[in-house]
């Protein structure tokens, strides 16, 4: 049924083209502004030309589909913020500054800070737009809710950015949120909090009233953070031990709300409300009651990417049924998809909505060969069959970005999902039920808190047993991106061969298969001639690593601090063998390095090429130089950073080379 004209699916992908030519141009916001104008005159003329000579042209498509990839493209600047110029940025002082928001995010906290997302609206009583990241000590014991108006008196600075390969980049992560800077609340810093009369507060005082109440019920402080986690997203507060548990096993998607979650909701909104149908303009009411109750769960749940993508999709086919009109699932989703990108380019990079979008693609995909293998005439075989091939159909969809992201796969996500999925499904009943029920009749919420927690003991058990076997979770799996591309393609020319058993989609498969195979040994081929020296950019220790085609060799002051580093880079360059060892004083790789540690001492026979400065030495760098005149300098991250200011002025002033890894990244000597 073709209730929208054009089909959504191509607009999207059009769309979405557009984003991405945002993301990697440089071009100034007039180019994409006046070939949309371009492309809509044009989308008038062609439909002109149409109605006139009574004919479908192929202009018209032509233009609409322009039109939509010159929009992303356009959506895409204007949602960068920093490039307004009312951006705080653009009117910081280099000492400290009055800023004036409201705090509408919080995020976990760390050791030592509790960390907040702060919406600017002055600057030095400027007024100013953008997002800033704050770091308050929690010495300072400060109460800070969310919707609440802040003035601070600090330094602001930017963020600095991750400069070792193959790791996540918090930095890109916060830049594509528009966050940009960051402010460290000192001691002697002033900060004043008001409560305020804004959406965002009481909206945050209702959800920690409701939360409030569900920690009367009496559950266990780990079985309440999770139930929280299930309800409401703040997974913050769930443990890294019950998270790397739920990882390990291939379940933590039941920790972020998504598609189950708002699926039980609104079947449950549908058998309450089906009394209401037998009244005239019930359906309406029932529509109407049924986007008021979704979409204030979704505000209650932080607005996150996978929620509103199902809550869209939801808001599509209720109001199909309202129309009683078939509602096109893919035309749903893309609905769902272009709707969150027009609200939000940056979504498209978003890790958490590839992987939504991906799951539950291949859900819908492979429904139909679902239906038909997992028949059975007694519906608990029915059931556990559909379960089990539902959890696989959506891991093979997310596998290549799984793969590509992590760098791990989980083989017991089957027996893991059969057990949680029933489990989990039955706790978001329980907890969406108590909900009214904390307010209406605390006694019975009681009973059904206690229901509720010993399932979540249960599913919690069942998983933390299930993770010990650590030697079914295949780790450090190398996956570059031209082998994430190709992976889609063999699920996609799957997906053809049982849906149409012939002989030309067996072909395709093959040919996938072989695509894949081929992207693989290039990479391998590509990484084995490699011959380089990495100095990585590591506080408080030094990793250098000397690669020798698939043989690398690791030197540092400490390994365990930088053990995820070493994994990664020997995942992603295919190493066969890796051997570490502490860091000598003196290396040779083509060039001679010496290294100078806190002992300070430097007086040797050779010659170097380059001086590599570690853990802050008191030396005279001036006299080094001018002693044994190097080619390069080079200082990483475990020096204090006002040696490295120090050295490099000096060096600016000799016109000596000189290379700080925390500001200009590893250096590679190949």
């Amino acid at each position: 049924m073709k209730f929208i004209k054009y089909p959504i699916v191509p607009l999207l992908l059009f769309f979405s083209i557009g984003i991405v030519i945002g993301f990697n141009t440089s071009f100034s916001i007039y180019l994409p502004f006046w070939s949309l104008i371009t492309s809509l005159l044009l989308i008038i003329l062609s439909y002109i030309f149409n109605e006139k000579r009574k004919k479908n042209s192929s202009l018209l498509g032509i233009s609409i589909y322009n039109a939509f990839l010159f929009l992303g493209w356009f959506s895409q600047i204007i949602h960068t913020e920093i490039n307004n110029k009312l951006h705080f940025s653009h009117h910081l002082k280099s000492e400290k500054n009055l800023v004036v928001g409201q705090i509408i995010e919080r995020l976990k906290s760390t050791t030592y800070y509790e960390k907040y997302v702060l919406d600017v609206h002055q600057i030095n009583q400027q007024k100013a737009i953008g997002k800033l990241l704050i770091y308050i000590p929690k010495e300072r014991k400060l109460s800070i809710k969310l919707g609440q108006n802040t003035h601070i008196i600090s330094k602001i600075k930017d963020i600095e950015s991750i400069h070792n390969p193959y790791q996540f980049n918090y930095t890109d992560y916060l830049n594509r949120q528009n966050i940009y800077q960051e402010l460290h609340l000192k001691k002697e810093d002033k900060i004043q909090i008001q409560v305020t009369n804004n959406w965002r507060y009481y909206l945050n005082y209702c959800k920690e009233s409701l939360i409030e109440r569900f920690h009367k019920l009496g559950l266990k402080d780990e079985n309440y953070n999770l139930l929280i986690a299930l309800l409401f997203g703040e997974r913050t507060i769930v443990s890294k031990e019950l998270t790397s548990s739920y990882t390990n096993t291939g379940v933590i998607h039941i920790l972020a709300i998504s598609g189950l979650h708002i699926a039980l909701l609104y079947e449950i909104i549908l058998w309450s409300t089906k009394p209401l149908k037998r009244r005239k303009n019930g359906s309406i009411t029932v529509f109407v009651l049924s986007l008021t109750i979704l979409w204030t769960y979704a505000l209650l749940a932080g607005l996150s990417a996978s929620v509103v993508r199902s809550i869209v999709m939801f808001s599509v086919i209720a109001y199909g049924q309202l129309l009683k009109r078939e509602v096109n699932i893919y035309n749903a989703l893309a609905t769902s998809a272009l709707l969150l990108l027009v609200w939000n380019p940056n979504y498209i990079l978003d890790i958490g909505f590839q992987l939504s979008y991906c799951a539950v693609l291949a859900i819908v995909a492979f429904q139909p060969i679902v239906n038909k293998y997992a028949y059975s005439k007694y519906k608990i075989i029915l059931k556990t069959k559909e379960t089990l091939l539902m959890t696989l159909v959506a891991q093979l969809g997310v596998l290549p970005l799984t793969l590509y992201y992590f760098g791990q796969f989980p083989l017991l996500f089957l027996i893991a999902n059969l057990v949680v999925i029933p489990l989990s499904s039955l706790i978001l009943i329980l907890g969406l039920t108590l909900i009214p029920f904390v307010y209406l009749y605390f006694p019975l919420a009681k009973i059904i808190g206690y229901i509720t927690n010993f399932c979540i003991d249960w599913m919690n058990t069942f998983t933390r047993w299930l993770s010990h076997f650590d030697t079914f979770v295949i780790k450090n799996i190398a996956f570059h991106s031209s082998m994430a591309i190709s992976l889609f393609f063999i699920v996609v020319s799957l997906l053809f061969l049982f849906s149409h058993p012939k002989k030309k989609n067996a072909y395709l498969f093959l040919t996938s298969i072989f695509l894949f195979q081929f992207c693989y040994l290039i990479q391998i081929i590509t990484k084995k001639e490699d011959r380089e020296l990495v100095i990585f950019n590591t506080y408080k220790s030094s990793l250098l690593a000397i690669k020798d085609k698939q043989e690398i060799h690791f030197l540092t002051t400490d390994s365990s601090k930088n053990k995820t580093l070493i994994a990664n880079y020997c995942r992603s360059n295919f190493a066969k063998k890796s051997t570490i060892r502490s860091l000598d004083n003196t290396i040779y790789f083509k060039q001679k390095i010496l290294r100078i540690d806190t002992n300070g001492i430097y007086k040797t026979k050779i010659k170097p090429d380059i001086i590599y400065l570690t853990t802050s030495p008191k030396i005279n760098l001036e006299r080094i130089i001018h002693q044994l005149q190097p080619k390069l300098i080079i200082a990483d991250g475990s020096n204090f950073k006002s040696y490295i200011q120090l050295w490099k002025k000096t060096c600016s002033s000799l016109n000596q080379p000189f290379h700080a890894t925390t500001e200009k990244g590893i250096f590679i000597l190949k």
